[in-house]
């Protein structure tokens, strides 16, 4: 799993500056990884993200049209719930989804989820109060458990 996660974010390392719209690492840059959480993730920010869950939904608001690739999800279930013009759900299970470049929001409500984020922003991290609702790592730093209450963090490559 530890490998499958490393690949992820050297994928999302070299996707970056490979796009044309798509901005190359700026140095306070930080990292964040999730593995086989369950509960709440939200990501404001800028940069990339790419990541999977077993069952749940994925809300993914992208303001600025071009900025990036715009979300990428395989694996729904339903159809799309259009929240506004730049917000959508989508819903299922074994979902995988991707926002690669530019400013967005993206919120995760799941089980088994893993991901990376490559960029900076807020985050929160909010489990969902069971004996195990996964594990994340800010910066290469130990993975520590995600706590059954909201934690908000700024993530640069200098925090948290």
């Amino acid at each position: 799993m530890g490998r499958l996660l490393t690949l992820a974010v050297l994928a999302l390392a070299l996707a970056l500056p490979a796009g044309g719209s798509a901005r190359t690492l700026g140095a306070n840059d930080g990292t964040l990884s999730v593995r086989d959480a369950r509960g709440i993730i939200t990501i404001q920010g800028r940069g990339g993200v790419i990541g999977s869950y077993n069952k749940g939904s994925v809300t993914i608001s992208d303001p600025i049209d071009g900025d990036g690739t715009g979300p990428i999800i395989t694996g729904d279930d339903f159809p799309p719930i259009e929240r506004s013009e730049t917000t959508t759900t989508w819903r299922g299970t074994k979902v995988r989804f991707r926002i690669i470049g530019g400013t967005f929001k993206i919120v995760v409500r799941a089980r088994g989820v893993n991901l990376s984020f490559v960029g900076r922003g807020s985050v929160i991290l909010n489990g969902a109060g069971t004996d195990d609702d996964g594990t994340y790592s800010a910066n290469g730093g130990d993975y520590n458990s995600i706590p059954a209450f909201a934690l908000p963090f700024q993530l640069s490559a200098t925090n948290p």
